[in-house]
Order: structure tokens, then sequence, then C-alpha cells
């Protein structure tokens, strides 16, 4: 019996120090203004595309505009990760994109994460967009929060493990936290609909 407990309690364990490890990041601290506050997005998916289709949905222009937004600027790591969400009315993504985002890592089929500009830069889009924020505010340099998406293959195709890092302690970064986990989750169910729809549209 009493070797029974000790081994549950070993096994409770270690699924915690599991789960506690899916939860950290893999970059706080190792790049400028990087820095886990422990207020983050957090979000599973399961996707019936294969982790190489899975990357190169977050990881290239076509891939993000398939699912993501309508116009996107994406580089390699130190290049551009620039969503453009209202291309009629902010090409650049200056007001409501991530325009001075940029890719911080890639492992194609494995890892992926970029920089996020977490306000807009008006209120006119109202709800359709995160609560506003004055320009030094909304795109310090460096910026503050990132996502990190972890991809592993799975019976359907793909594990998607989402994390937005870096958000602040503060009421305009709580806000703009809420705003995205709903935004974010939506994000992700277009990513699995795309998978359903056709999982070879997109190729790395």
């Amino acid at each position: 019996m009493r070797i029974s407990a000790l081994l549950l309690a070993f096994i409770l364990t270690a699924t915690a120090s599991a789960s506690d490890a899916a939860l950290e990041s893999r970059l706080d601290g190792t790049l400028p203004g990087k820095h886990d506050t422990g207020h983050r997005i957090t979000l599973d998916i399961d996707v019936a595309c294969d982790p190489a289709r899975t990357y190169a949905l977050w990881a290239t222009e076509a891939g993000a505009e398939s699912f993501f937004a309508p116009a996107a600027e994406i580089g390699g790591v130190g290049g551009p990760y620039t969503i453009i969400f209202f291309p009629a009315d902010d090409p650049r993504g200056l007001t409501h994109g991530t325009a001075g985002a940029h890719v911080l890592a890639g492992e194609p089929g494995r890892f992926f994460a970029f920089e996020w500009v977490v306000f807009a830069g008006d209120d006119r889009k109202g709800s359709n967009a995160p609560p506003f924020a004055v320009d030094k505010m909304r795109r310090p340099d460096p910026l503050p929060t990132w996502v990190e998406i972890g991809i592993s293959p799975n019976a359907s195709g793909s594990h998607v493990s989402f994390r937005h890092f870096g958000f602040l302690d503060t009421p305009q970064y709580r806000q703009s936290q809420a705003w995205f986990t709903r935004a974010w989750g939506g994000v992700l169910t277009s990513l699995q609909s795309t998978c359903a729809a056709d999982p070879a549209r997109v190729r790395p």
C-alpha cells in the first residue's frame, strides 16, 4: 500500500511538472524586453494539418492570409511579422495591425514565435479591435508581448500549444489580455476550420 501511495505521488508530481513545463516560455529572458510576467494567454487545439503544414500556416504570408488576416508581411527570424487586418484603410498595419513586430524564432514543424502589438492606434473599430493606446505605449521598442506556438504530431494531425506572454499588470493591459483571449480563440478556430477543409492546401 505504501509503495502504491509513493508511486501515485510520483505520478502526480511528474504530471504537474510536465504541465508546468508546457506553460513555460522558451524565450523568457533570452531576448531584450521579453519577460514572462505571469499574465499570459494559454490555449490548445488539435488540427487536421500535419506539423509541417501547420507551421507554414503561421510562418508564411500565404498561410497567414488563408486563416488569420487579409494581408501579411512575414520574414524569417528577425524579419517582420506584420499582420494587416484592415488593408483598405490601414495597408501597412500601422494603426490596427502589427507593424513593428518581428519573428523571434522558427523551427519548421515544431516551434514558431513572434512579437505582438496588443493595442489599437485609434478607437474607430470599436469592439472589432483591442483597446486603444497612444503610440508610445502601443509600440515600445522592444515590444513586451510575444506569442510562442508549439506544434507536435498527433492522431488527428497536429496539436497546437498557443501561448501569449508578457502582458503587464495594469488596467489597460488587463483589458487587452481579455480581448485577445477571445480573439485568439477565434483565430485558432479559424486555423482548425482551414485544416479541416483542406489539410494539404498550404505547403511548407
